[in-house]
């Protein structure tokens, strides 16, 4: 922490004004912390100080390394089909990546990965996953999991407005533009190729491949927008959001073809709305809890993987136990490989590069609120996604949304969302490490206040967590480029299965990329199984 953090934080996060005189009277400082993935264990892979050789060596069938969504996916998989002779080696204290929650007094809350769309027709295991939960049943969705109303609602030119797009007050030009780009989308949604298969699917490498759609990747989405002559302020202004907010890029930096898939490939699979979405108060922890406990190999937390190597006989994997400063060894017969591609030149012998790989940073907090501001809105009026235009933050939501309680004075957590579409990924991730809890967390509350004059007040605790690679972006030419599928191909039996194969970090798209790898080692050993895609 540098001094001017330090000053700010002491000053103003704990009520004081320059003078030394309190604002209020004995409130307590607040409380908080960073709560970022294990950077300093991951770093060590730069400078290798580890011990030579293993201390052990342990014979098993499988190997999945990474337990985020599709590690997770994976070793769902391999379970329901009686594999179950695996480890599954994980960094982090607990499994479930992006997708990890927080425990506060009132709920848990996410810090990451907060909600999941109706899966399509299509997006078969998802569907399968929430049978198995629950969530789906034989009469359709179980209502209390759907996102209660309101659902999202935006602050612009001074008041709230619910939707993302504040009708009453746009003028008739952005309506036009806006209704024009509708009947674009629904177009998008609903054409199929010559082989009947739909433009954008999900997953979406279900989706077209016919050359006069994939040229949509060789064009940023901002160019699309202009050769169709969108230049209303506030449309671009929504098309660039949706690019943040799923991307962690910009119009300018995301492909035409990404951009499209975000409105057009999603479509209720019949289940319900294309706009509904299943929400939980710990967000997507909810579902890599579910797949954490079905795992049937055994799940190694704490695990810095060394080395992943094929061998004669199947798969060497060494890896570091955090715990006990000691160098293990697997040998399998096959491996998964779930971790984001930009480690394997540190982890394996591989010659395929990755240089077109770019991962979006983040920064989430998590703010545990006495109970919700009462100002500009009445109480109970706050939405599940709290959107603010202009701002160069995402806005929030709000964790406690979905209780039927109607307690003006219940304790909530807002979880914050902070993108940066615009700078060089590599100098952000930097800075974002180096940065101070303090400095964050007066970010967060400095601009909430403007909206909600009382947050401060209210504030008991503010957690700050910085994702570094915290999704992959479908960056032009990205998606549909060679490098990508030839970064899908498995070497020897070192299968391939994290999201970021499929160039857009959604929970569909790990699932899936999981699931593909599981299968794939299941036919390579010869065992029997019936896809679950």
């Amino acid at each position: 922490m540098n001094r001017r953090d330090f000053l700010r934080g002491s000053l103003t996060l704990a009520g004081l004004g320059l003078c030394g005189c309190p604002r209020t009277p004995s409130r307590p400082a607040l409380q908080g912390s960073r709560r970022d993935p294990s950077f300093e264990a991951g770093h060590r892979l730069r400078r290798p100080d580890f011990p030579d050789q293993p201390d052990s060596v342990e014979r098993c069938d499988g190997v999945i390394l990474g337990g985020g969504v599709a590690g997770l996916a994976a070793g769902w998989r391999w379970s329901r089909a009686g594999f179950e002779d695996y480890r599954l080696l994980e960094l982090e204290p607990e499994a479930g990546g992006n997708s990890r929650a927080l425990s506060y007094p009132p709920t848990s809350a996410p810090i990451g990965a907060h909600y999941l769309p109706i899966p399509n027709q299509e997006a078969r295991a998802v569907r399968r996953l929430l049978r198995e939960m629950g969530v789906l049943t034989e009469r359709g969705l179980e209502e209390r999991h759907l996102c209660h109303s309101r659902q999202e609602r935006i602050f612009y030119q001074g008041s709230w407005h619910e939707g993302l797009v504040p009708e009453k007050v746009l003028p008739e030009s952005a309506l036009e533009q806006f209704q024009r780009f509708t009947t674009e989308i629904q177009n998008w949604a609903t054409r199929r190729d010559r082989r009947g298969r739909k433009v954008f699917a999900l997953p979406l490498q279900l989706s077209s491949t016919e050359p006069e759609f994939l040229e949509l990747d060789r064009l940023s989405f901002g160019e699309y927008a202009a050769r169709r002559g969108w230049n209303d302020p506030y449309l671009l202004w929504y098309l660039n959001y949706a690019c943040r907010d799923d991307f962690g890029g910009s119009i300018h930096n995301c492909s035409a073809w990404a951009g499209l898939h975000y409105f057009a490939s999603r479509d209720g699979g019949g289940l319900g709305s294309p706009d509904d979405i299943l929400v939980w108060p710990e967000g997507n922890h909810r579902l890599v809890k579910f797949l954490a406990e079905q795992q049937q190999g055994s799940v190694l937390t704490e695990a810095l993987i060394l080395e992943v190597a094929n061998t004669e006989k199947g798969v060497r994997v060494d890896y570091l136990d955090l715990s006990r400063g000691r160098r293990k060894r697997l040998e399998c017969k096959v491996a998964i490989f779930c971790l984001p591609s930009f480690l394997r030149p540190y982890l394996t012998e591989t010659s395929r590069s990755v240089k077109s790989f770019v991962y979006a940073p983040w920064v989430t907090a998590n703010l545990w609120l006495e109970h919700p501001p009462r100002d500009r809105e009445a109480p109970g009026h706050i939405a599940w996604d709290n959107v603010i235009h202009g701002s160069d933050s995402l806005g929030y939501v709000v964790a406690t949304h979905q209780s039927l309680a109607t307690d003006p004075n219940r304790s909530t957590v807002w979880t914050w969302y902070r993108p940066f579409p615009d700078e060089d990924p590599g100098e952000a991730r930097t800075r974002l490490q180096n940065s101070s809890w303090t400095h964050w967390a007066e970010q967060v509350l400095g601009e909430l206040e403007l909206y909600h004059s009382d947050i401060r007040s209210l504030c008991k605790q503010l957690d700050v967590t910085v994702l570094g690679h915290g999704m992959i972006r479908p960056s032009v030419g990205f998606i549909w480029g060679s490098e990508l599928a030839t970064a899908r191909q498995k070497e020897g039996r070192i299968f391939y299965g994290h999201g970021d194969l499929s160039g857009m970090s959604l929970f569909e798209e790990s699932q899936y990329q999981g699931v593909v790898a599981a299968e794939a080692a299941l036919a390579e050993l010869g065992l029997a199984y019936s896809s679950y895609l």
